[in-house]
Parts: structure tokens; sequence; C-alpha cells
């Protein structure tokens, strides 16, 4: 208990992932053996009359001895037989079961571990006295009550019926006798359904509490999925740092440096016959501002301190090109450049 109460997160998907892996899902047998009643049921309903009416005829073989003398060529005659009338429902019924067992937790392909503890028989009478075991005890019980009280329901309101039969031929004793039989099959199937996708509901709780995990558990697989913080925070500055370097390299082919003036420095490129507009090829605050305009210094690239503009362009995406709205008041700095370069 102590361990399950230190549980208290909910499993991740890669705790669902790794639970699967080894076979573990939510699963309620219950639900697979009322699938496999109900392709039972529904091969009846469709084809009764038919099997009823082979069991007849297979009987009538065996009664008039069709089928020999020799106790072996019977038992085998009679086996295949019986194999053939009953391929549809073992067919249908462990389709059904296979449909029932997948929706309630995919096909799953169980590694094989053979474990000593197993075997060990003090762990097996725990496990006999263990919550799970108790549960499934206090379930077996609650059916068998239920089963009895389903049962005397049912032989009360069939024995309300048989005075009348007296006075009845064979085929009306055959028809009321069919339709009680069918109301018996559909209220045990519905009430033991029902106790089936309760039976689901708690075998999908039991699961999700039985892999909740720890804190200290979610930290270490967020480490595990995501890395260290220390590590990814080095590795984002490294990447910041290169994206920088690669910033820089392009200043030298700068064509004007707009500043505002001290705190922040922008970079634009613009060649008339090359490109729509000029273009953002970089820009910085504090320090990297101070280095962009040194080396604009170094390669005599005109720095022009206009504030607004400065301010506008440096929100801009690096590699962008200047927006319309920015055209004018960029063109008039590089009309001024070009004028002092003697461009016309």
């Amino acid at each position: 208990m102590p361990e399950h109460d230190e549980r208290t997160e909910k499993a991740t998907p890669r705790r669902h992932q790794k639970a699967r892996e080894k076979g573990q899902v939510a699963r309620s047998g219950e639900i697979i053996s009322m699938a496999a009643m109900a392709g039972i049921i529904l091969t009846f309903y469709s084809a009764g009359n038919i099997f009823i009416k082979d069991i007849s005829v297979l009987t009538g073989k065996l009664l008039g001895l069709q089928y020999g003398r020799d106790p072996v060529t019977v038992m085998r005659l009679t086996a295949s037989e019986m194999m053939r009338l009953l391929a549809p429902f073992l067919g249908i019924t462990f389709t059904l079961a296979l449909v029932a067992g997948a929706l309630q937790g995919g096909f799953l392909v169980k590694p094989l571990n053979f474990e000593m503890e197993r075997l060990n028989p003090i762990s097996g009478f725990k496990n006999i006295f263990s919550r799970q075991g108790l549960a499934g005890l206090l379930k077996s019980l609650f059916k068998f009550a239920l089963g009895g009280v389903l049962f005397y329901y049912i032989i009360k309101k069939a024995i309300a019926v048989l005075p009348f039969t007296a006075a009845m031929d064979i085929s009306e004793i055959q028809d009321i006798s069919g339709k009680l039989i069918a109301k018996a099959v559909i209220y045990a199937f519905t009430t033991f359904f029902v106790l089936a996708v309760f039976d689901y509901l708690y075998q999908r709780w039991n699961f999700e509490r039985s892999i909740r995990m720890t804190k200290e558990e979610i930290k270490e697989e967020h480490r595990e999925t995501e890395g260290d913080p220390l590590m990814k925070a080095r590795i984002k500055s490294l990447q910041k740092e290169m994206a920088r370097r690669r910033m820089m390299q392009e200043v030298p082919k700068a064509t004007v440096v707009i500043t505002n003036p001290t705190q922040i420095a922008v970079a634009l490129r613009y060649k008339k016959d090359e490109m729509s507009a000029p273009k953002v090829i970089a820009k910085g605050a504090g320090f990297i501002a101070v280095r962009i305009k040194e080396i604009a210094r170094k390669y005599n690239i005109p720095i022009v301190e206009d504030k607004p503009l400065a301010r506008a362009i440096y929100k801009l995406k690096l590699n962008s090109f200047i927006p319309e709205e920015l055209y004018r008041a960029v063109a008039k700095i590089l009309a001024y450049i070009y004028k002092l370069r003697g461009v016309a």
C-alpha cells in the first residue's frame, strides 16, 4: 500500500506504451466470454433449426447403424460429423471473442518470460488473499448469487405456464418451451453483459491504478525523453552563437546600418537589379549592436542614426524584406547614401 500511495501521478503515454510492450492492457475476460456467448446465440438464432435437423439426422444414422458396428469407425465418423456441425458455432464464437479482445487492447504478442516466482506456492497463496484475489472471489460469489436469483425468476415464470400445457398438443408445447428458453437466454445474457461492462470498467480503473507513477519517475522520464535541461540550455546557447556568427559574416555585405543610436543596430542590404526591396541581414541590441557598428566602420559601410526607423526595422525577422510602409523612410536614407557615393 505505501508504494501505491506514493504513485499519485497519472501514467504518461510512454508508460502506457511500455506496459503494452509487456502485454499489459486493461482487459476483461467477462467481455470476451460474453462475446463468445453472443456468437453461440447468433448462430442458434440464424441456423438453429438446421442444426437441430442435422443432429436428428445424425442420431437416426447412429441408431440405424449406418456407420457400421465397429466402435472405432463409428466414433471417427461421428466426431467428423460433429465437427462439421459445430464449425459455424466455433468459427463465429472464436471470431467474436477475438474481436472483443482486440477492441479492449488491440492484438498483443506478449514476450515469453519464464518466472520462477510463479511456481512459488507461498506467492500463489499470497495472491489468493491479495486485494485483486479477493475482488475476483467477491465477483464470482456475486455472479453465483445473481445467477441463482435469475434462475428462480425464470423457473417461477415457467411454473405458472405448466398447468396450461396439459391441454396442449406437442407442437404448442414445443412453441411455448422455445419461447421460454429464448426469454431465459435473453434475460441471462443481458444481465451478465451488464455485469461484464462493469467488470471492464473496474479492470480499466485497476490497470490505470497499477501503472501510476511517482513524481520522481515522471521527472526521470522527462529527462530521458527531452534530455537534461542543462544540456538543452547549452545546446541552445551554442546554436544561438553559431547563428550570431553567421549573421555577423553578412554585415560586410550591408548597404547601410541604421541605429537608434546606441541601443540597437540594423544592417540592410539592397541591390537595385537583384532585389525587390531592402533586406534585413543583421540586427542586434547592446553588445551585438556595438559589434555590428564596429564591422560597419571597418568595411566603410554608412551608419545612419534614425531612432523610429531603427526600432521599426528591428521588430522584423532576420532575412526578411522591408514592408511597404517603410519604403519611403528607407528610400530617403538610400538616396542620401547614393548621393554621397556619387551613384545615380
